[in-house]
């Protein structure tokens, strides 16, 4: 037998080849996921080629590693064959096993078994192209274990490259892990199966053999092709990052400046909103303070507004708005602000005012409205309701100015609507009825009058039940089902929202253990925190405590949260966030874009779900700039590996055109409103009806009914 020892060098030299392949292949993996088509194959293709020429590489420098009393020579068309079955070998496995969404057992067996398999051919074939006189003899305990080490070692990469695409907090540390791994499994398949090899010695040296490619060549042809195809990845990889940065910054920034406007003005009419009103407001109680002038605050809302959605459609009732702006806007002065609260409410700050003139301009305003509007071909009459209030005679505060002008535009709304008054302290009797509604609430909770409501989420794709939003709603004994919009600002006002958030916490987990019990272990749900709620030193382990009572696992319990709340305490949002990632809990941004958006402090925090506020979609099929904010929305969120839900869905356009920009989920009227769980078998069954069209009339009708 010959002589055979090792040169450490080269041996060290062959892993660093090894851990370097297999950094550069599960970085190619994660840049697959977070790239276009075109790009991703690219990635496919790079990262399967690499990581073969890595294995071919360190193989072929191990050889190299082995000295052995004569000059070896090197068959140059069977090495150039191992090259490429190491190529052709990982470029197929990567493919199969990184380029989809879910890896299956059976998807990763097939990865796997074309991975070793093509790992062991060119480590045998490249033995083979040895150019010697006499046959290797093998010890096939050794081959055989060589070949249980090349599987294994493909398959734990296959899966480390699956599982780390995604650029997680602390991926680049993950990967160097990992390849390290991956690096001593390949070595140690390698010198397993060099191990195997037993080599004749008869005395005399090859030294003679001539032909093929020497040591040296094969030293500097292996040298120069690992460290340039390795060192152009590495390059490639660095750039392509580099540029994914500045372009993800440079969107981010673009997309804020868009959010900043859409945060301070109304998408629909282009005035003012409450964010930008109560600013100016702020700002003129402060002037008129100093300087001891009045101004005033006259509250706005149309009459009968409601018919036209109803008769036309909102899209008339949309342009309504629009021109009902514009009328408003010719009877007033650059120095007054008109904002849109919302629906078909508007406030206007008057500054610098006496109450005669506001008197002729509340006058002006409600016969400019009262004038027929021609919108889609129709005729539409509507009035307007006005109540001011002036300052300092009807308060000294913005709060109370506004309860008052409030208070008057109620007033006239009860005397019959189309005109406007001053407020005055004989209108009180609203303050009353708010007293007795606030005792009622007071008391809703103990007297169990709550319920919750859910609104399935539906995957934008297959038209699927994925989960559901759990929404409150108040029985209450005289007036029925109210929803969160008349009663959440109070609760949240008076402090409220904590018990009655604790409660729907655990209504929520039980609801969530029922339904397994049912047989749908797969759905999520999730429920909205307040800012108060989440800010309670207690609130990870009340949702522990909750998950734990009643035997639900994490991952179906989602977390919603605004990106006001979330942004409030970033240092302590980003603690508690992470908690509850670690558990499995996931968390949403809700509401996402109302605010004063900051993606790039926003990609801080360790959210997996962003939610397209309602105001987006309302009108995004005729509204460009919401099209291209939404879209770099979406893209964005994608490339922070974030899955993107959008609410107020209510047509077949809005669904359509969401769906082609990439949104994976959709939730509202047009698929189902908010229903109690009672109810929920009968909108599956309507689903399911819908495969079997004589029964699907029935059963919609019966759904339609009870959601009325």
């Amino acid at each position: 037998m010959l002589y055979v020892s090792w040169d450490p060098v080269l041996v060290g030299i062959s892993f660093l080849v090894a851990f370097i392949a297999s950094f550069v292949a599960l970085d190619s993996a994660a840049k697959i996921a977070a790239s276009n088509k075109s790009a991703a194959l690219f990635w496919r293709i790079a990262g399967g080629a690499t990581l073969g020429i890595g294995i071919w590489s360190m193989h072929f420098i191990g050889m190299l590693a082995m000295k052995m009393p004569m000059m070896m020579h090197y068959d140059l068309a069977i090495t150039v064959f191992s090259l490429l079955v190491a190529i052709v070998a990982a470029t197929l496995s990567i493919n199969i096993a990184v380029n989809v969404s879910v890896l299956s057992v059976k998807r990763l067996c097939l990865a796997t078994g074309i991975l070793s398999s093509g790992v062991v051919v060119m480590h045998y074939v490249g033995m083979a192209a040895l150019m010697m006189d006499d046959a290797i003899d093998w010890n096939y305990g050794l081959v055989a274990l060589s070949v249980i080490i090349a599987i294994v070692a493909s398959g734990v990469g296959l899966w480390l490259a699956f599982s780390l695409r995604l650029n997680s907090k602390g991926a680049l540390i993950n990967r160097m892990v990992a390849a390290v791994v991956m690096g001593i499994a390949i070595a140690a398949m390698h010198y397993t199966g060099m191990s195997a090899a037993e080599f004749h010695d008869h005395g005399q040296y090859m030294s003679d053999m001539s032909g093929g490619v020497s040591e040296l060549g094969l030293s500097i042809w292996v040298s120069a092709v690992t460290l340039a195809i390795l060192g152009i990845m590495l390059i490639i990889s660095m750039i392509d990052s580099q540029l994914r940065t500045n372009r993800l910054t440079e969107n981010l920034q673009q997309l804020n400046q868009q959010l900043e406007q859409q945060a301070r003005f109304d998408g629909l009419t282009g005035l003012a909103n409450r964010s930008q009103i109560d600013l100016r407001l702020e700002s003129c109680l402060q002037q008129s303070q100093l300087t001891r002038t009045p101004f005033a605050l006259i509250f706005m809302d149309l009459d009968r507004f409601k018919l036209v959605n109803d008769a036309w459609g909102h899209h008339v009732g949309d342009h309504l708005l629009v021109s009902v702006a514009n009328r408003i806007s010719a009877c007033l002065s650059p120095k007054m602000t008109l904002a849109r609260l919302g629906g078909d409410e508007f406030i206007l700050l008057v500054p610098e005012t006496t109450q005669g003139d506001v008197e002729d301009l509340a006058t002006r305003l409600v016969e400019s409205i009262r004038r027929p509007f021609y919108e889609a071909g129709q005729i539409l009459q509507v009035s307007l309701s006005a109540g001011i209030s002036l300052f300092p005679d009807h308060g000294k505060t913005l709060q109370e100015l506004k309860l008052r002008a409030d208070t008057a535009m109620y007033n006239i709304k009860q005397q019959g609507r189309n005109g406007w008054a001053f407020y005055h302290a004989d209108m009180m009797q609203k303050t009353w009825e708010g007293a007795e509604f606030l005792q009622d609430l007071t008391q809703a909770l103990e007297r169990e009058q709550f319920e919750l409501w859910y609104q399935p989420k539906y995957h934008a794709s297959s038209k699927t039940i994925y989960g559901f939003e759990a929404l409150l709603r108040w029985r209450h004994p005289s007036k029925g089902i109210l929803l969160p919009d008349v009663f959440l600002a109070t609760l949240e006002n008076t402090g409220l929202i904590i018990p009655v958030g604790y409660w729907v916490i655990d209504q929520a987990c039980l609801q969530l253990r029922h339904w397994a019990d049912q047989g749908h272990q797969d759905w999520s749900l999730s429920i909205n925190l307040s800012a108060a709620q989440f800010e309670q030193f207690d609130i990870y382990d009340t949702i522990c405590g909750a998950l734990s009572r009643h035997a639900v696992p994490p991952s179906r319990l989602t977390i919603e949260l605004t990106e006001s709340t979330a942004l409030r305490n970033l240092e302590r949002s980003i603690e508690i966030l992470n908690d509850f990632n670690r558990i499995g809990i996931t968390v949403s941004i809700d509401d996402f874009g109302t605010g004063y958006s900051n993606m790039l402090t926003l990609k801080n925090l360790p959210a997996r779900e962003l939610k397209i506020d309602k105001s987006f979609v309302k009108d995004i099929r005729d509204n460009s700039k919401n099209v291209k904010i939404v879209a770099t929305i979406i893209d964005i969120a994608h490339s922070m590996n974030m899955n993107v839900v959008a609410e107020g869905i209510e047509t077949q356009d809005q669904q359509q055109l969401l769906t082609s920009l990439g949104c994976g989920y959709l939730q509202g009227f047009l698929f189902a409103k908010a229903l109690p769980a009672k109810e929920i078998p009968q909108l599956l069954a309507q689903l399911e009806s819908n495969k079997n069209p004589a029964v699907s009339t029935r059963t919609s009708a019966v759904i339609q009914k009870k959601q009325a």
